[in-house]
């Protein structure tokens, strides 16, 4: 194994651990904190320690904070075996696999955590190694846990989801533990080891397993055999980790980023929900949900690191049918989060996330050279389109209900960025279309000498003038071709986004461009520097905003929503697969300056 120590100064956060089918999070010391699959009818159901979020507290920002907070909190107790008690020193195993390794006095206790290729559980291999005398290892349990249908903590106001039925049963034979709910439809099973007695100077491996199921006889037949198979799994999984990164050629120090970010990827933002069809979530803890927009970003980055790799097809390739076969679109048009089954959560109408499914098809077919799903789906995206398009005013732009922060725009309906994105995706499918967007693009944007963030109407009319970290395309318009990397209007555009002139700016001793959303910096915004910097030239910026990435990562490698513009810590969402998966697509080609 190639275990590498986290550093406990980075900000903690619990460490992850999936397979594209299960995912979960356990604690340092290997106690779980949760393990979820996609659901057919609630979307997402998880077996965790956390507390229900109250329905009332549903709409309030400051409770959901609070509730994502704790889900992150190094104080939470998680449940599990009872060998692994106390403090632990915590390591990645390949990039990708939990390892605690707890010294306990007479004994050291190592605990990898995995979920299996293809299986509907999570296994952990324990080795307690005695040292001057013997020890016992039972088969004890420790914690508490629920099973039910995922949080979904939300800070915007979302589509209402019906409350999900519950009527648990709990149960103990020997040494399995099940959980079942037949009004929720679902049910999970442990398999426990038997006790045993490790001799001085010896050491001896258990194996405990966890599957979920639909039903409780699944369950528990999932769980034995992963417990029977625990011992011969565990070193696939390690090899098979590490030949694919080998095989990929991403084996090196310098590919830490990018390990990260496509394990995260696969073993946890991706979901499998049937056959061929693959959800792509925004994160699996606190939004288990998907978003358009989060989800292109994961996808184009597996597909630049390994095109015709077998795992990111069957995981891109399951995505696209997720999007333009299975996805519910009420009234036509993707909305603004989806459950992972498919079925709609937030019906606002966003611009921009209605072209990110469009982009991610021809990119797949430019970059795998496999034409097959564009040709599949091509009649969808061209609905799609035309569908757009009559949405023109006469002044021909696009009025979207809600900013790529799911914020609502009120009286300024018309956002600059989206816009870009929608030139972006016209230019390879319908030039004309594009030409004209372009056009009145421009003429109804810029304001003042730069483009303004959104306006109320033609000609710049009640132009609006601010930045915000998930606007994007806005910094990939010059390599895009929409406009050149001396534009003098794209020029001010961007040096008012990076200045206290901008609310989404936020100075400090770790300063730089945020979102109103969530009033700090946010590392989107470190990653949108990367791109500006690139496309002026200017190494010595972009090396400052690397820099930052560095400081205020997770001590898992991995980067939250927004973090403290003078400490670095944690401010918001310690999970979150788009920016990880960005960092990883710009270093995967350190000339790249749009995708």
């Amino acid at each position: 194994m190639r275990p590498t120590r986290l550093d406990p100064h980075k900000s903690y956060k619990p460490l992850d651990v999936g397979n594209g089918i299960v995912s979960g999070s356990v604690t340092p010391g290997g106690l779980w904190l949760s393990l979820g699959f996609t659901h057919p009818v609630h979307g997402r159901v998880e077996l965790t320690d956390a507390p229900a979020f109250p329905d009332e507290n549903r709409g309030d920002q400051a409770a959901a904070r609070r509730y994502r907070a704790d889900l992150a909190s190094p104080a939470r107790k998680g449940f599990g075996a009872y060998v692994l008690r106390g403090e632990a020193e915590a390591f990645l195993v390949e990039d990708s696999l939990p390892l605690a390794v707890h010294e306990v006095g007479y004994a050291r206790v190592e605990a990898l955590t995995f979920a299996p290729r293809g299986r509907h559980g999570a296994i952990q291999v324990v080795r307690v190694a005695a040292r001057d005398r013997d020890a016992w290892v039972g088969a004890n349990w420790k914690g508490s846990m629920r099973l039910a249908r995922a949080a979904y903590t939300q800070l915007t106001p979302g589509g209402a989801l019906a409350a999900a039925p519950e009527r648990t049963t709990f149960g103990q034979e020997g040494q399995l533990i099940w959980i079942d709910d037949r009004e929720l439809g679902a049910a999970v099973a442990i398999a426990l080891p038997p006790g045993s007695q490790v001799p001085a100077g010896t050491s001896v491996p258990i194996v405990v397993a966890i599957a979920l199921a639909l039903t409780l006889d699944d369950a528990i037949r999932e769980s034995m055999l992963l417990a029977g198979e625990g011992h011969e799994l565990v070193g696939d999984e390690v090899r098979e980790r590490r030949t694919w990164w080998q095989g990929i050629g991403r084996d090196a120090e310098s590919d830490r980023a990018i390990r990260r970010a496509s394990a995260y990827a696969l073993d946890c933002a991706a979901a499998r929900v049937g056959d061929e069809v693959v959800a792509m979530l925004a994160d699996h803890e606190i939004l288990p949900l998907v978003w358009t927009r989060d989800a292109y970003y994961a996808c184009r980055m597996l597909l630049e690191l390994a095109p015709r790799d077998e795992r990111v097809r069957a995981a891109v390739d399951g995505f696209l049918r997720w999007l333009f076969v299975e996805a519910e679109r009420p009234g036509g048009w993707w909305p603004r989060a989806s459950l992972a089954n498919g079925a709609s959560k937030d019906p606002a109408f966003q611009l921009d996330q209605q072209l990110f499914p469009l982009l991610l098809l021809e990119d797949h077919a430019r970059i795998t050279g496999a034409t097959s799903l564009r040709d599949s789906y091509a009649r969808v995206r061209d609905d799609a389109l035309r569908a757009l398009l009559a949405r023109r005013t006469p002044f021909g732009l696009i009025a979207t209900d809600e900013t790529p922060a799911d914020d609502p725009l009120g009286d300024q309906p018309y956002h600059f960025s989206s816009h870009v994105l929608l030139w972006r995706v016209l230019r390879d499918l319908d030039p004309r279309a594009a030409a004209a967007v372009r056009e009145a693009t421009r003429t109804g944007f810029t304001d003042s000498g730069r483009f303004a963030y959104a306006v109320r109407g033609a000609g710049g009319d009640g132009a609006r003038h601010y930045h915000d970290a998930n606007d994007l395309p806005t910094v990939f318009a010059p390599a895009w071709g929409f406009c050149d990397a001396d534009d003098p209007v794209w020029r001010a555009t961007i040096e008012f986004a990076w200045s206290a002139a901008n609310e989404g700016y936020f100075a400090g001793a770790l300063g730089g461009l945020g979102s109103l959303h969530t009033r700090h910096p946010w590392p989107l915004g470190d990653l949108q520097e990367i791109v500006v910097a690139r496309v002026l030239a200017d190494a010595e910026r972009e090396r400052r905003a690397l820099e930052r990435l560095e400081k205020v990562e997770t001590w898992d490698g991995l980067l939250p929503e927004a973090y403290d513009e003078t400490t670095g810590a944690v401010a918001s969402r310690h999970w979150f697969a788009w920016p990880a998966a960005l960092r990883a697509l710009l270093a995967l080609d350190p000339m790249l300056k749009a995708p």
